[in-house]
């Protein structure tokens, strides 16, 4: 997912209206440096993409703030289970779209709406 989202990132990582921001739901592991190093490896450099993450209860909440599904699953990869989904948020804080970020046309579709975002007054 973070790697297609890398794809939007590359497009827009110089503009000033464009930021990423990439919840871990994975609380137990992906401790603040744990995704420095993830962001480094990605080539992320700059402060327009952040990878956070929280208590368990803090990232459940924003999920369900973005009406996306995640929960701890020990038989799916990972031991977690969710959607996967990017989610498109104006400067408003309104929700614009959800895009499967594992699907490239998806992905495509997220790039398009963002150009028409970004041109709107």
């Amino acid at each position: 997912m973070n790697r297609n989202l890398l794809k939007v990132y590359e497009q827009y990582k110089d503009s000033d209206q464009v930021y990423f921001l990439s919840h871990s739901i994975d609380f137990k592991y992906d401790q603040p440096h744990v995704l420095k190093e993830y962001a480094h490896k990605l080539g992320v450099s700059n402060d327009h993409w952040n990878f956070v993450t929280g208590s368990k209860a803090d990232i459940y909440g924003i999920a369900n703030q973005y009406l996306v599904y995640t929960a701890e699953d020990k038989n799916a990869p990972g031991g977690y289970d969710h959607q996967g989904y990017l989610v498109l948020i104006d400067k408003q804080k309104r929700i614009r779209g959800a895009y499967d970020g594992t699907n490239d046309e998806q992905v495509a579709k997220l790039q398009k709406e963002l150009a028409i975002l970004l041109q709107e007054k």
